[in-house]
């Protein structure tokens, strides 16, 4: 089987839109934020700081010098830190590009730390998820004061704690969007089954739920089934009563002819009655539909097949069969039968002899029927496939039957869900191929 990455039903692919919507989303805005808050609080803090440098260097400078460390103890809090005495400390020249700007600010938020050699530094870099800002100006008397507080200096971090409750978040509206295209979805599967067996035997009901517009359509699909079937059933009853209607004269013209003297009159009269017979047959097999097919058995094709090879020979015919001795498959054996006999007359009524062979692929079964004759040009090979058609360059205009044989193994191979192949052979005559799907 084909691995695919994109869902084949409805229902998968719009879960699947819906779910790179809502991770879309949630992801961008988190990022978006996070980032804005953090902005925002770095900012507080750092303007925070600033006013408090300005307040203790003023404290401290107008406090003797043996009681500001204790001073500086007193003005500490639980989220800064205030010391006072000397310090090695990273000048601005030093500082990386979010110092520079933060030093910056500061200045522009409180001017009178221009004057007083502010500096900053960062314990622990800016890459580190949570790190301590040290800012320090210098006293009149020489000496320095410094304030260190944590900030975040890294907000990735900090958006990547956040992901989590994103992702719950998510996966809570991702499951109640499932539930809900869920309750779409079955009331369309139901109609897509019922839309496939439409034709094909008794008629499906489809239950009237869901939405407002699927109610509706379930409800206009069921009105259309039933014309249909009404109109099926009218066309069978209609075809019964043309069989029983036209087999009834050509029986006693078929009587009648027996009574003609002449033996070439009585020859040609009843060669007219048995083509007029195959004509009814052939048009009655095309527009009796799948409505009428039979169900599917398991039958072996190669009795099948060789049975109408042995028929071919009897009434004189050049025909050939190879192949296995059995080969058993799950078809609709009477319109396989008439299928393969199609295939088998037209081989011998257009080229002459009709080989057929059975043969088994990893996937198919193909009874594959090939002639002599002149072949049929590529361009025509959809054409012949359609009912009532016959070519002046592959057919003569003296043969018999309304051109469906050819038709009939098209409908036939659509009903058993396989396929109708026509080649040309590269030594001359056509190749007809019907491939049946393996069932074991």
């Amino acid at each position: 089987m084909t691995w695919r990455p994109w869902p084949q039903g409805l229902i998968g692919r719009v879960i699947l839109v819906m779910m790179a919507a809502v991770l879309i989303e949630f992801t961008a805005s988190s990022v978006v934020f996070e980032r804005i808050d953090i902005h925002t609080t770095r900012s507080e803090q750092a303007h925070h700081l600033a006013e408090q440098l300005v307040v203790a260097s003023r404290i401290l400078g107008e406090t003797a010098e043996p009681r500001r460390p204790l001073v500086a103890r007193e003005l500490s809090s639980r989220t800064a830190t205030v010391q006072w005495g000397e310090g090695s400390f990273r000048p601005p020249a030093g500082q990386g590009g979010w110092l520079r700007r933060l030093h910056a600010d500061m200045e522009r938020w409180e001017p009178s730390l221009a004057g007083q050699d502010l500096r900053l530094d960062l314990l622990g870099g800016e890459s580190a998820p949570q790190a301590r800002l040290i800012a320090s100006v210098r006293m009149d008397d020489g000496t320095r004061v410094q304030i260190s507080s944590r900030v975040t200096a890294n907000p990735w971090e900090a958006i990547w704690a956040g992901l989590g409750s994103v992702a719950v978040l998510s996966a809570g509206v991702l499951v109640a969007a499932v539930l809900l295209v869920r309750s779409f979805g079955g009331p369309l599967r139901g109609l897509a089954a019922a839309a496939e067996s439409v034709g094909q035997g008794a008629p499906v009901h489809v239950r009237e739920e869901g939405a407002g517009d699927l109610r509706r359509v379930a409800r206009a699909f069921n009105a259309m089934q039933t014309r249909i079937t009404d109109l099926i059933t009218a066309r069978t009853h209609a075809l019964a009563a043309v069989s029983h209607d036209l087999r009834t004269p050509l029986s006693r013209l078929r009587l009648r002819a027996g009574l003609v003297a002449d033996p070439d009159t009585r020859d040609a009269l009843e060669r007219d009655v048995d083509e007029m017979s195959a004509m009814l047959d052939s048009l009655l097999a095309y527009l009796g539909g799948r409505q009428d097919a039979e169900a599917p058995r398991r039958v072996d094709l190669a009795a099948l097949c060789m049975t109408v090879v042995d028929a071919a020979v009897d009434a004189g015919g050049l025909a050939t069969y190879s192949g296995p001795e059995r080969l058993a498959a799950e078809v609709r054996p009477l319109a396989v039968k008439r299928a393969v006999d199609n295939l088998v007359q037209n081989a011998l009524i257009y080229g002459g002899r009709a080989d057929v062979a059975l043969l088994e692929t990893p996937d198919a079964i193909v009874v594959r029927v090939e002639d002599e004759g002149p072949g049929i040009p590529d361009e025509h090979h959809a054409r012949v496939r359609e009912a009532f058609e016959r070519l002046d360059d592959a057919r003569a205009r003296n043969t018999g039957g309304l051109g469906l044989g050819l038709s009939i193994v098209e409908r036939v191979a659509q009903t058993e869900g396989g396929e109708f192949v026509l080649a040309n052979r590269p030594t001359g005559g056509l190749r007809a191929e019907l491939r049946l799907p393996r069932t074991d």
